[in-house]
């Protein structure tokens, strides 16, 4: 994963924030996907795998 380069507070910009939540919203929709392919993974493995990308996902995006 790249992380991009840290904006200093005092600098952040609304539009930069908006951008922000945009990057969360899009992650979490990711997450949700990913618990959906869990769901209906006809194999155990794909369901154990797709299910631990998930897991892992929402614990970086928690604050």
């Amino acid at each position: 994963m790249t992380t991009q380069p840290r904006i200093p507070l005092d600098d952040l910009t609304s539009d930069a924030l908006d951008a922000l939540y945009e990057r969360l919203d899009r992650a979490a929709g990711l997450a949700d996907r990913l618990e959906e392919f869990a769901e209906n993974a006809l194999r155990t493995d794909d369901q154990k795998l797709y299910a631990a990308i998930a897991a892992d996902l929402r614990t970086r995006l928690a604050p």
